[in-house]
């Protein structure tokens, strides 16, 4: 086996169609300008919090409409949550971080659960100690890095990455900004995966979680 980062994009690129990480990227570039629209005329000495706020419901928005558009599984906007979604054997979610809070996302209850799917994937970068595990399940973010600063690109994100966390939210077993990814889909070769598992909504909407 190689331990190696590669095998884990390989992964990705074999159960998440191309066009489902486009769409994700254009939403996001439009949920975080609706956002910047709806604040930027506000007080400054809350529009920080009210543009994180917004940012979480206009993305959320937009992220739902491009996994539906996508053909996607997911759970369908509700509240505060957090929207997931499935493809192949992976569940992924959205996130958006400061440029230096990268640790923050292991606030969320819903994200330590889903982190937990990773547990067999640690071994592409490390040799299990009890032999190799087959890899049936796995979790990733996309995660919408922001500058932090309403003086800085507040009406767009700064990055946009897709992130695999390990499997008790610790640390990233690979991250990598989203253009760059996209890139790989021309070098990989072409790979039919007819796997649709279905997302247990009804388990993740036993929770709920907000994003700011």
């Amino acid at each position: 086996m190689t331990f190696k980062p590669d095998a884990i994009a390989a992964l990705i690129i074999a159960h998440v169609p191309r066009n489902l990480m486009m769409g994700v990227e254009d939403a996001f570039d439009a949920g975080a300008l609706l956002a910047h629209q709806a604040t930027k005329d506000l007080d400054k000495k809350h529009r920080k919090n009210a543009l994180g706020q917004m940012r979480h419901f206009h993305m959320n928005e937009r992220f739902s409409e491009s996994l539906q558009a996508a053909g996607a599984e997911h759970v369908p906007l509700k509240g505060n949550g957090i929207v997931v979604g499935q493809a192949g054997m992976f569940k992924f979610s959205r996130l958006n971080m400061s440029t230096t809070a990268w640790n923050n996302a292991s606030r969320s209850t819903i994200r330590r659960e889903l982190a937990k799917a990773n547990q067999a994937m640690t071994q592409l970068l490390q040799p299990s100690l009890f032999g190799q595990q087959d890899i049936t399940t796995g979790t990733f973010f996309f995660v919408a890095r922001f500058s932090g600063s309403l003086a800085h690109q507040p009406e767009k994100a700064l990055e946009i990455y897709i992130a695999v966390p390990d499997a008790k939210m610790e640390g990233w077993l690979f991250r990598e900004p989203l253009h760059l990814f996209l890139e790989r889909y021309d070098r990989a070769p072409k790979q039919i995966d007819n796997a649709q598992p279905k997302l247990k909504a009804h388990v993740i909407e036993a929770e709920r979680d907000t994003d700011t």
